[in-house]
């Protein structure tokens, strides 16, 4: 079954609703998969990153944790509402830039060493989940690290229940690409 993809507005009436509508700064849950998150960058021997992209950066909880791993850090949103708390919440970030963009239709230019796609590529129909994976292939510099994070158990509520797989293979094309999957309990 085909759903449709989820757009700006959803989210901007989700976060008129909620102040941090998944909990991303009180989920004992979100912490623990912010840990790993962070746990699989350090796997990379503590290496520091020249230019990140957070795709999806909400309130900016995750993007604040990664800020210390990078040189210049671009969070991207489709939500202005979101966008706003996260602003606060990286005020005190200098090497960190946000924008209202709509990914695929919108990107900042790369080329990136670190993209980050936490919890944000179910949210896709078919069309744009595969624009969106080529505009980051596309986009990412020599020997760079893709991280994506997803909720693994089948879903009716999003377009793409499960894109771990295809996700996977898609990065592993790259010539200078090293993937690698884990599976955790969060």
């Amino acid at each position: 079954m085909s759903r449709s993809r989820i757009g700006r507005e959803f989210f901007e009436d989700l976060y008129a609703r909620f102040e941090d509508p998944w909990q991303f700064a009180d989920s004992a849950h979100e912490h623990d998969k912010y840990a790993h998150t962070l746990a699989a960058l350090a796997a990379l021997d503590g290496k520091r990153f020249e230019r990140g992209l957070e795709v999806g950066c909400s309130i900016g909880v995750l993007t604040k944790q990664l800020a210390d791993l990078c040189d210049q850090l671009v969070g991207i949103d489709v939500s202005d509402r979101a966008l706003a708390r996260s602003r606060e919440r990286l005020r005190d970030q200098p090497r960190v830039s946000l924008a209202r963009m709509s990914l695929p239709e919108e990107m900042p230019p790369g080329p990136w060493d670190l993209v980050v796609c936490s919890e944000v590529l179910y949210y896709f129909d078919e069309a744009a989940f595969g624009l969106a994976l080529e505009r980051l292939r596309t986009a990412l510099g020599d020997g760079a690290t893709v991280l994506a994070v997803h909720w693994r158990p089948a879903t009716s509520t999003y377009p793409r229940s499960t894109p771990c797989r295809r996700t996977a293979r898609l990065w592993s094309a790259q010539p200078t690409a090293r993937t690698c999957s884990r599976r955790t309990s969060c």
